[in-house]
């Protein structure tokens, strides 16, 4: 089977001001908000290899832009301002925020502070059929795992971190202990995880015909190259699909279901150089509906979600945020009637 997904999410984002944090090349702290838009534009292509009646072989490969539209404030020159217009690539009152994309390096004066790209992580996955029904109504069970393999699109340090540095651009004054300039977002968080899922669906006579979930967990085996410890997520996915509609067709799809889905997800706390990072340890809860289209070509699905990230605020580092996310994804799938004779065997 050869498959493709293609995302576009939007994420509004705020969390309030951040303690000693300089505006870049002055003497005045921030003292405002962050907010902003972060939007995710990708491609997730992929294909699965039937190694045998139980066995198959998933790989896939992300492709990517994230890309930050800064709202706070910006140096304009003669005048300074806020408000909710987008910003010049690169302008900002602030160190942490500005209106860039994942794409570039993010460098602050011969240091590279995060590597560009739209390659992201890459995942191989294996999956068993522990149980099947054949055909007709009854239950499918399936256990897998695999290994995501990070990209080079990753941070050198942790945005969190305090340094010695030349705030006001002045020579003749001494460092102070604050942020120097650092992206916070990244393709990759350049370590390798174990991924481990069980999935159970079952299919009926009446409606939903089909319903079922998947329970996933994701575990960092190692840190960066940089000193970065991911979270370790664990991710329930539901959903119900109503079957064949009547009398919605054309001469080229049909729409062969619309269904209900919903995921939680859970992540851990992270580390860097083995200190927790703040707001890393958070719940995600995504509801959506989504349209599946049968034709001759293959399968199109057709997802819009809404969702809402809460973030548990159990360390006094940890600091005020939301973030409402939208997001649509097109999917496509097609079954080829190919065998590979040397990989498959009964």
């Amino acid at each position: 089977m050869l498959f493709t997904d293609l995302s576009y999410q939007n994420f509004d984002w705020w969390h309030q001001e951040i303690d000693d944090a300089y505006q870049p090349g002055t003497n005045t702290l921030e003292g405002f908000d962050h907010e902003g838009l972060f939007k995710n534009k990708s491609i997730n292509l992929g294909f699965t290899i039937g190694l045998s009646d139980y066995w198959n072989l998933t790989f896939s490969q992300l492709i990517a832009d994230r890309c930050m539209e800064w709202n706070g404030g910006v140096f304009t020159g003669e005048e300074d301002y806020f408000d909710s217009d987008i910003h010049e690539i690169g302008d900002s009152k602030s160190v942490h925020h500005r209106s860039e994309c994942s794409s570039t390096d993010f460098i602050d004066g011969n240091n590279t502070i995060a590597f560009g790209g739209y390659l992201g992580d890459a995942n191989l996955n294996f999956k068993y059929l522990l149980y099947n029904q054949g055909k007709g109504p009854g239950s499918r069970v399936f256990i897998g795992g695999g290994l995501i393999i990070p990209s080079k699109a990753t941070l050198t340090e942790s945005p969190w971190v305090k340094t010695f540095y030349d705030h006001d651009n002045d020579p003749n004054t001494e460092d102070i202990l604050t942020y120097s300039p650092h992206r916070h977002f990244y393709l990759s968080d350049g370590a390798y995880k174990i991924s481990t899922e069980i999935q159970f669906f079952k299919k009926r006579i009446k409606k939903p015909v089909f319903w079922g979930g998947t329970f996933s967990i994701n575990t960092p085996i190692n840190k960066s190259d940089y000193g970065f410890k991911p979270s370790t997520r664990y991710e329930l996915s539901l959903m119900a699909l109503s079957g064949p509609l009547r009398h919605v067709e054309s001469s080229m799809f049909m729409l062969s279901s619309i269904g209900l889905n919903f995921t939680m997800a859970y992540s851990g706390p992270s580390e860097w150089n083995g200190e927790r990072t703040p707001n890393s340890e958070a719940i995600l809860y995504i509801p959506g509906i989504s349209f599946l289209f049968g034709s001759d070509i293959g399968t199109f699905g057709l997802n819009f979600q809404k969702g809402y990230e809460d973030y548990l605020q159990k360390s006094p580092d940890d600091i005020e945020e939301t973030n409402k996310i939208y997001s649509i994804s097109l999917s496509y799938r097609k079954v080829l009637d190919k065998y590979i004779d040397k990989l498959y065997w009964k």
